[in-house]
């Protein structure tokens, strides 16, 4: 198992890409706390890892509470003993499918305050954590929507733009302490808060934005961040791992 006696925070762990890499996560021996708001979802993430024979548990919260995410620590470590390993995967696309006029000024700062100030505050707040382990990986899902513009994307792509460097300054930051940190960057993943995009778009664009010949899956996320939490990738900080059909290689 590569996470055997590892302890995993994921947060947006109730659906899609959070749940599978939960499910990945415990599978592959870790403990795992999902926090997200829907505590439905949550409670069914949970329920699936339990049920196969793994441990977990969950925490209602949102990300840009200060005080949450330092409650959703305490809670880590009360039921499982410490952090080991971080994954920053809740997101929102507010904004979207607007041209920049269009976009309101709340729209804009609910993009900035859960797709990077809550990654700041779910990294600032896991250190001191990871320290008392003698070091940990954080992993925080970011997008090929980083490296490229596009149409009706702006709040997006500037909050996953500002995580790719910020990210780089934990990972120097923190490697001293062991203490790695880095990106993932998928391209189009049908979930279920996707699924319209994806059939709106059809499967014959999606074939033709990736080279491979389809969307991702979410499993297709989950391996690439198994091996960014694991100790397989000890010597791998700073970096952003591109997980996307060959979509930026055209």
């Amino acid at each position: 198992m590569r996470l055997k006696n590892k302890v995993a925070v994921i947060t947006g762990g109730g659906l899609g890409i959070g749940k599978v890499t939960a499910l990945t996560f415990a599978r592959e021996g870790a403990k795992v706390l999902v926090a997200a708001r829907n505590e439905d979802n949550l409670k069914e993430t949970v329920r699936l890892i339990k049920e196969a024979g793994g441990e977990a548990a969950y925490m209602k919260m949102d990300i840009t509470d200060e005080n949450a995410v330092q409650e959703m620590y305490k809670k880590a470590e009360a039921e499982f003993g410490g952090v080991d390993i971080l994954f920053n995967c809740a997101a929102v696309y507010t904004g979207m499918e607007q041209k920049i006029e269009d976009v309101t000024l709340d729209e804009w700062n609910e993009a900035l305050n859960i797709n990077l100030t809550g990654y700041f505050l779910c990294t600032k707040y896991v250190i001191p954590y990871m320290r008392k382990r003698g070091g940990g990986s954080i992993v925080s899902c970011s997008s090929i929507s980083a490296f490229i513009g596009q149409k009706e994307y702006g709040p997006y792509n500037a909050t996953k733009g500002a995580l790719e460097p910020f990210t780089k300054c934990v990972a120097v930051d923190y490697g001293p302490e062991n203490i790695r940190a880095n990106t993932v960057c998928p391209a189009y993943v049908r979930v279920e808060h996707t699924a319209d995009t994806h059939d709106q778009m059809g499967e014959e664009k999606m074939k033709e934005l990736h080279p491979v010949g389809r969307a991702g899956k979410p499993e297709d996320v989950a391996n690439a961040v198994l091996y960014l939490a694991s100790d397989e990738s000890s010597w791998v900080t700073g970096s952003s791992l591109i997980v996307d059909g060959g979509y930026l290689a055209q």
